[in-house]
């Protein structure tokens, strides 16, 4: 996790209890800034209460009857008619966020629209360590410095003893065993005392002392090496090859045309055409695959295929007899050179696909029917919704009345297999119906008479089953289609299923596969809407507010999650369209809150449980900021969070249901819930990252008095937040 940048609080404040703001200081998105925040509020709060009214020229502080009239122009702010009849414009950093951790995190300032957060520095002051930033585990990573990334950590290090001072905790990212460097050449990935010695390059290879043949035991190459010394498997079979003592010797085109880390060269001769598959794998790394008729080279003509995956596969029918190379390459040196598992199959050739092209499909019945077909040695002819430029072939149906229209397309277990409906086969078609989950299918109500188009799409598909049915025709279930939408009311909980509807409403959250159901529901009056979606353990929705259906772009919200939790604020009086949209075909429940908008309050110095903020019975919406705060308190849901915090009392006069959400804050939260006979008490909730990076939770609660603790999740995330506090009957 990683700091957000704090966004502008003195004029947050002032937006809550004016409704305009003055002039940000200089520099103010900037991390400097931040010290002297906790001071400015305090001053920024006392002026916007005793002036009443609020300078600048856009909708903050203006009078109104209706939302409409308060857009600021700013996108990142929420902008709705408050109850005391003057516009509020609320930072929301949730719209800013690119969901990419180690460039920081983005925030709204309520002026100047989105603001880049600050690069997640993991600097540990400790010289033998590498630190970087990783995305995809969202953590900084502390490694033994080994520059060249060959695997032995620096020479200069090797005198590092586990416990030493100076030498970080485990959980730092160091490794816990002790390690000792053992790399006298820290720049050369060829250099390594973990590696044989070389011959003929005048090289220490091995950091023994001795150069070449010159040592005792003479010297070697790492076999297969290079292009001269290509391992031969043009009998087939499994084959296990080492990477170590291996260097990046020649461009990979699917690595941007770079060397890697490490590379091997296999060589296939072939006396006569056959059919080809070839698979390369090793533990705990991705491979990058080129298969050439020229050795080592990047030109377009001579690379017949560079794919990179775990494992990497290649498969080609009918390959004309000749020498080719297969490069297999590493892009990171682990500790221990992994050896490469390959596996070369080579079958009898066999012809392509004869339904290729738009010109040649398969007829499909007017009944439907089963087919067996793959995707070896076809070309891209079709580009769908779902598919894109993925290799395909063609099926084509006439019907002659209206009829329902089912399709369902699967390949291996590994294997990803796109299938779609079109009127039209070209190049660029109309998607009527697609789907890519797995199994891929969907079906078509009432598809008039005509002749239509099955696209199945895939990459290095073996094999896959598509199954065609044809039935009388049936109108689509009530809520499947904008045309026909299931009626919402607020307080209520609708439980559903996705089981036999299609994807036909477009998500500005969403992708084009997956299955929706539309609801509608209508407000008579301004109002704060709260949508929730759940399903079992594991399910995925996505959740839209729309003012015309189908149409996002006019979204009020979109948001996704396990479960999903959409608020729009200060919506105006009028009908609206909720689409519930999840990847499977689940059952789900629906629960629509509407209520007359909250007005946010500032809260300031609740420092300590002593000095909690309160929030009554009822709930509400309260802005504040971390920032001039103390480091209290430790989050079992976040171990790492040492990032200053704040406490809320919690008061509840009957046993409910209470919702809790930091969306919308302007850095990487945490939040908790305990009891408040002690402080803290016993643990009840708590969440790191429910809505984004913002945390959020539900519960059931008794009669009584709560601590809530606000913080954020590393030692740099701090700023403003926004807390929402919902209470429904349990």
């Amino acid at each position: 996790m990683h700091p957000r940048r704090v966004a502008c609080l003195a004029l947050f404040a002032l937006l809550i209890t004016a409704g305009a703001c003055s002039e940000s200081p200089p520099g103010f998105a900037d991390a400097a800034a931040r010290d002297d925040l906790g001071d400015d509020l305090g001053d920024a709060l006392e002026d916007a209460r005793r002036d009443g009214a609020m300078d600048g020229g856009d909708a903050r502080g203006r009078v109104c009857d209706r939302s409409t009239q308060c857009d600021d122009g700013v996108p990142c702010t929420q902008d709705f008619c408050g109850p005391d009849g003057r516009c509020v414009n609320l930072p929301n950093s949730r719209v800013c966020d690119d969901e990419v951790f180690c460039n920081g995190v983005e925030s709204c300032d309520a002026r100047r629209g989105c603001v880049r957060g600050a690069p997640v520095s993991c600097n540990d002051n400790y010289t033998c360590t590498i630190d970087r930033c990783d995305e995809p585990t969202k953590r900084c990573v502390h490694s033994p410095r080994d520059f060249d990334r060959d695997g032995d950590p620096d020479i200069h290090c090797m005198a590092i003893e586990c416990g030493d001072a100076g030498v970080p905790e485990p959980d730092a990212g160091v490794p816990t065993a002790c390690w000792r460097g053992g790399d006298c050449d820290d720049t050369n990935p060829r250099v390594s005392s973990q590696l044989p010695e070389l011959c003929g390059d005048m090289i220490d290879n091995n950091c023994n002392g001795l150069v070449d043949a010159r040592e005792p035991g003479g010297c070697m190459r790492p076999p297969h090496d290079r292009c001269e010394d290509a391992l031969d498997v043009s009998r087939g079979g499994r084959f296990t090859v080492r990477t170590l003592g291996t260097a990046g010797d020649y461009p990979f085109r699917c690595a941007g045309g770079s060397m890697l880390m490490r590379d091997v060269v296999l060589r296939l001769r072939l006396d006569s055409p056959r059919d080809l598959s070839l698979t390369a794998n090793t533990s705990g790394a991705a491979v990058y695959l080129a298969f050439e008729t020229a050795c080592g080279t990047a030109m377009p003509a001579e690379v017949r295929e560079c794919t990179v995956g775990l494992p990497a596969v290649y498969r080609a029918r009918n390959l004309p007899a000749g020498t080719y190379y297969i490069l297999l390459g590493l892009s990171t040196g682990p500790m221990t050179a992994g050896d490469l598992d390959v596996t070369v199959d080579l079958t009898a050739a066999t012809p392509p696909p004869t339904n290729d092209t738009c010109a040649t499909p398969i007829v499909i019945p007017p009944t439907g029917g089963t087919f067996m077909g793959d995707l070896i040695g076809v070309a891209d002819d079709v580009r769908t919704r779902c598919g894109g430029s993925n290799p395909d072939v063609v099926y084509s149906l006439t019907l002659t009345e209206p009829r329902d229209v089912t399709v369902r397309a699967s390949g291996g277990r590994s294997d990803s297999v796109q299938v779609s409906l079109v009127d039209r086969c070209v190049l660029s078609p109309m998607t009527i119906r697609c789907d890519s989950a797995v199994p891929s299918q969907f079906i078509a109500h009432q598809l008039p008479a005509g002749t239509y188009y099955v696209i199945v799409e895939g990459r290095n598909v073996p094999m896959f089953t598509l199954d065609v049915t044809v039935t009388p025709a049936t109108p689509p279930p009530p809520g499947d289609t904008c045309m026909d939408p299931l009626p919402l009311a607020s307080g209520a909980t609708v439980m559903g299923t996705l089981m036999g509807r299609e994807g036909d409403v477009t998500l500005s959250c969403s992708g084009s596969s997956g299955r929706d159901v539309v609801y509608r529901f209508t407000l008579a009056e301004r109002s704060d809407v709260n949508l929730t979606a759940r399903g079992g353990t594991g399910d995925f929705f996505y959740l839209g507010v729309q003012t015309a259906c189908g149409d996002r772009t006019t979204e009020r919200g979109c948001r996704f999650g396990s479960p999903a939790r959409l608020t729009a604020r200060g919506l105006d009086p009028g009908t609206y369209f909720a689409v519930l949209r999840g990847t499977a075909p689940r059952d789900y429940s629906l629960t629509l809150d509407a209520r007359p908008p909250l007005t946010p309050m500032a809260v300031m110095g609740n420092d300590t449980c002593a000095l909690a903020a309160a929030i009554p019975s009822g709930g509400g919406l309260y802005t504040g900021t971390t920032v001039g705060l103390r480091s209290d308190f430790m989050f079992p849901c976040a171990p790492g969070a040492m990032a200053e915090d704040a406490v809320f009392r919690y008061h509840a006069d009957v046993r409910q249901r209470v919702s809790f959400s930091l969306e919308g804050s302007a850095f990487d939260t945490v939040m908790m819930l305990t009891r408040a006979d002690a402080c803290p008490g016993m643990v009840l909730a708590c969440n790191d990252d429910a809505i984004g990076l913002a945390s959020a939770f539900e519960l059931v609660v008794d009669p009584g008095d709560y601590y809530l603790y606000v913080g954020g999740f590393s030692t740099a995330a701090r700023g403003a937040y926004t807390l929402t506090v919902l209470t429904t009957p349990p």
